[in-house]
């Protein structure tokens, strides 16, 4: 069974011993990095739950007086993010799929009481104006192995838009059908459904005069 969106270990392990999709869950919260009226990228925070954070924390405290293993551990983390396109799906107003940079910057891990904290920045390869536009980003493990959610409109920090934009949080409107069968889907499966995520995804919308 192919699990592309278990981009941590700590979720490799845990989604062994569990059923029903999702099988673990991420918090987020997303800042859009404005500079000059255009969007440059975003920064990101996504909070693991508590039972897919547990193996993590433990490597953290095995690692706590050694920087090198802490540092490999990080750079793994980072390395499968970007190859995975950081879970992030932008779009511009014509519906074309916007490209990231390979690179990102001030990331880390941390532990938040009994939770893994992974931050990070990442950045469009060529800056979208704002102006005239609207952009709508997706954060989503395909699979939807990891549920990957925002609690409220406050986990999206819009202060960096230009006055003439507004920015919006939407949900999706995901029918019954659609969950009964997300329920269904056990680890037994051979081969994962990659639609599934991006019906559950939220969506942040920028749309500027």
């Amino acid at each position: 069974m192919k699990k592309t969106g278990l981009f941590f270990t700590a979720l490799l392990a845990f989604c062994q011993s569990v059923w029903a999709h999702p099988h673990a869950f991420i918090g987020m919260k997303t800042t859009p990095l404005v500079e000059n009226e255009q969007l440059k990228g975003f920064a990101v925070q996504w909070l693991l739950d508590e039972a897919s954070s547990a193996e993590m924390l433990y490597d953290l405290k095995v690692a706590e007086n050694d920087a090198k293993t802490k540092q490999a551990m990080l750079d793994e983390m980072v390395k499968n993010t970007v190859a995975e396109h950081y879970f992030s799906y932008l779009y511009d107003k014509k519906g074309n799929k916007v490209k990231y940079s390979s690179k990102p910057a001030n990331f880390g891990m941390k532990a938040v009481g009994n939770q893994i904290l992974y931050y990070f920045e990442f950045f469009l390869a060529k800056p979208q104006p704002l102006a005239d536009n609207q952009l709508t980003l997706m954060i989503y493990d395909p699979t939807y192995y990891v549920s990957m959610y925002y609690d409220d409109q406050s986990a999206v920090d819009f202060r960096q838009l230009p006055a003439a934009c507004q920015g919006l949080l939407q949900d999706q409107q995901v029918d019954d059908k659609t969950r009964q069968y997300a329920a269904s889907l056990d680890r037994s499966q051979r081969e994962a459904d990659f639609s599934l995520g991006a019906q559950f995804a939220q969506k942040v919308v920028l749309q500027c005069k």
